[in-house]
């Protein structure tokens, strides 16, 4: 019976291997002169490998990134072998190929020597062989928050809402209201946003950022004056009031599936904060940390949770201590710092200059204030 193990800390679906191979097969198409189809040459490297053999610890980000500048391409041309056992999983040992089909490219899977054991009625051991690892994105997108981080100034100039045309003291989904402030050029659609907890740094010297709770989107509908618009609320998570902020809509830069990686550079941050009221927070909760940006911080990095270990007194040193020693350390005694522990990882879905949000996937115990994150 084969089993498989995961490389990383999650299991990922089986479609993540068919849209890993699609997207190889995507890069093969130029290696077989077919260069206008699907548009290879703008997304293959010139240097991509003629075949690849996985192996153990390979992902789905590494091996796509060799082949092709942009790895989101990955659902054109994968057909797999109904007679191929596990046609959608790839493993350690395995051969990427390409085949031309009636003029157009397909890949080809051929399986590495790996032995396949029938357990009979006693223990055996094994060792487990690892697909790919990778996160589907509709799998916890549900847990990410809407919510930004921006920069004070930025957000207490942003154009604002002065009145709603109803007689309403609130705004909601379908409502006309007049916003004023200063616009942007070519820009008509908008995220409504409320000023929410200011972010400090450790030492409570230096401001971070500005967090702000998304409201909705509204889109402007006419002029009203020099610096006046009226905008329709497109749609609304909760009721819009005056003096709340208008921002341009922010792009994702989340994919449909997420690979997860190691932060490139050494990364120590603190857990900062929490969202609403929360003292903790657990699996699938968002926290704040004071990385980002600046810290070459990406999407899709992962990074471990760790508590503080205790300080305590070494009783074994103090016996040994002279009178005169004794007496010193009553009144500044010596604390002997003993090492933390890691209780769970987090996953970084937003960066901000100085700032991130990150996803806790695992937790031994829950996360609190000042926990420190850092590379796995």
């Amino acid at each position: 019976m084969s089993m498989r193990l995961s490389a990383g800390f999650l299991m990922i679906k089986n479609r993540g291997i068919k849209q890993f191979l699609a997207l190889v097969a995507v890069c093969a198409t130029a290696m077989l002169g077919s260069s206008a189809l699907y548009g290879q040459g703008e997304l293959m490297h010139d240097d991509y490998p003629d075949s690849y053999l996985v192996i153990e610890g390979d992902t789905l980000w590494n091996i796509a990134s060799q082949f092709l500048q942009n790895p989101e391409r990955w659902e054109e041309i994968w057909d797999p072998d109904d007679y191929l056992a596990n046609a959608d999983l790839i493993y350690p040992g395995d051969v990427l190929k390409i085949r031309l089909i009636d003029g157009s490219p397909r890949i080809l899977l051929q399986r590495g020597d790996r032995t396949e054991v029938r357990l009979g009625p006693e223990i055996r051991v094994q060792p487990l062989v690892s697909t790919i690892p990778e996160i589907p994105l509709e799998d916890i997108e549900n847990s990410f928050t809407s919510n930004r981080i921006v920069d004070p100034a930025l957000f207490a100039e942003a154009p604002y809402i002065v009145a709603n045309l109803g007689n309403n003291l609130i705004i909601g989904t379908g409502d006309e209201g007049y916003v004023r402030g200063s616009w942007p050029q070519g820009t008509s659609s908008f995220e409504v946003y409320r000023a929410g907890q200011l972010y400090f740094n450790d030492t409570g010297t230096q401001t971070l950022g500005q967090g702000i709770e998304y409201l909705g989107f509204a889109t402007i509908t006419e002029d009203a004056g020099p610096d006046l618009k009226r905008v329709l609320v497109n749609n609304s998570s909760k009721e819009i009031r005056g003096g709340d902020r208008l921002l341009i809509r922010e792009e994702t830069r989340i994919g449909s599936t997420i690979f997860p990686t190691s932060p490139d550079a050494t990364v120590e941050g603190l857990i900062i904060a929490f969202l609403g009221a929360e003292t903790m927070a657990s699996q699938l909760d968002t926290v704040v940390i004071d990385v980002g940006l600046e810290d070459q911080l990406e999407v899709g990095d992962i990074l471990s949770i760790r508590q503080e270990g205790p300080q305590i007194e070494d009783e074994v040193e103090r016996e040994s201590m002279s009178f005169r020693q004794r007496v010193s350390d009553f009144f500044n005694p010596r604390q002997l710092q003993l090492p933390g522990k890691e209780i769970g990882t987090l996953l970084v879905y937003k960066t901000f200059e100085q700032l991130s949000y990150g996803l806790i996937l695992s937790s031994l115990e829950p996360a609190q204030l000042y926990n420190h994150v850092g590379n796995p």
